[in-house]
């Protein structure tokens, strides 16, 4: 809030020079005076401080460079003469379709700075209900995109300002609890939200699922390897006479962790310390495993990237990663340890 605050001070002198629409700002005046110089460059510096990017950010102008390298590279690449002038075409038609609006859009800027600059203190509070009106509008565009696969105009600002209102003017609410409401609607947001992520980078990684599920399906095939209805799979190397964990517990283990291309990502056995932990803490391949061993036992635990860090990438971990864990639990440990 301060940044705005900061920015609509003096940025009329460094924009108005920029389009058309902002000719009824005088900005080739005569400094008469040293308050005259300083109101002026204090004008300038403010904007200057980041305001063209502040606007490019919020929508307000819109950069072209970036429309620029990429026709660059369209018409670098382009062999054809007559493809490569269409192109070029397009880029001037596209450049001044842009800088129109751009103008457009900055002779309204300017109308809103000179409004708000004229604003009494008696109409301080109306001034502070159009920042904050603009700044409301702009989360609720960013929400919606959120919300609604990438379309900013799927909430309605009157009810969104109804909501607001109500609150300022102690009003009943038109729903029960509304904020459990809000945060229960923004958890399904959120989770539809992580789906359609991880759903896009599963077909990203396509290759690599495919060729850890094979690599899995061959490993199942082996001497030893025992397959649980989950995906998990272990072979035992030594069979412990201890207790099994439960989820509750505290366990201390040694483990070596790798990818299937033999790449360690992390070893307590290479670091020469044990490590405790909760067994409902750790990803649910080890949790399953580790309420399966007798304490002594030492295993060879084969973890599908469903069971483990599913999309994420964790360290030397790369998302969708088969993850095998030669684990020894050494002890479950007691409260007073």
């Amino acid at each position: 809030m301060k940044k705005i605050q900061l920015f609509v001070m003096s940025a009329i002198a460094i924009f108005a020079v920029s389009c058309d629409g902002g000719s009824s700002v005088t900005t080739n005046v005569p400094l008469k005076s040293d308050a005259d110089t300083l109101a002026y460059t204090y004008g300038v510096n403010v904007a200057s401080q980041g305001l063209p990017q502040y606007l490019s950010q919020i929508g307000v102008l819109t950069d072209t460079v970036q429309l620029r390298f990429e026709y660059a590279d369209r018409i670098k690449a382009e062999e054809n003469a007559d493809k490569k002038l269409q192109l070029e075409k397009e880029l001037i038609a596209k450049i001044d379709s842009v800088q129109k609006t751009n103008a457009k859009n900055m002779s309204d800027f300017i109308s809103g700075l000179k409004a708000g600059m004229s604003v009494g203190k008696d109409k301080a509070a109306y001034q502070r209900g159009v920042e904050i009106g603009g700044q409301l509008k702009m989360m609720a565009g960013n929400l919606s995109k959120q919300a609604f696969d990438g379309d900013e105009n799927q909430l309605d600002a009157d009810l969104l300002l109804a909501g607001a209102v109500s609150v300022l003017k102690k009003e009943k609410p038109l729903v029960e609890n509304p904020q459990v409401v809000y945060e229960n609607k923004m958890r399904m947001v959120q989770e539809l939200d992580r789906k359609k992520k991880e759903e896009e980078m599963e077909k990203e990684y396509a290759p690599k699922i495919a060729e850890d599920k094979k690599w899995l399906a061959d490993n199942a095939a082996k001497e030893g390897v025992v397959s649980l209805p989950s995906g998990l799979q272990y072979k035992i190397l030594k069979e412990g006479k201890g207790d099994k964990p439960v989820r509750s517990d505290r366990v201390k283990v040694h483990y070596h962790g790798t990818l299937v291309d033999g790449t360690v990502f992390d070893s307590s056995i290479e670091r020469k310390e044990p490590t405790t932990f909760g067994v409902g803490q750790v990803i649910p391949g080890w949790t399953e495993a580790l309420m399966l061993m007798p304490v002594g036992s030492k295993w060879v635990v084969y973890v599908p990237y469903e069971l483990g860090y599913g999309s994420r990438e964790a360290g030397k971990i790369p998302p969708f990663s088969t993850l095998i864990f030669e684990v020894e639990l050494l002890e479950i440990v007691k409260a007073d340890k």
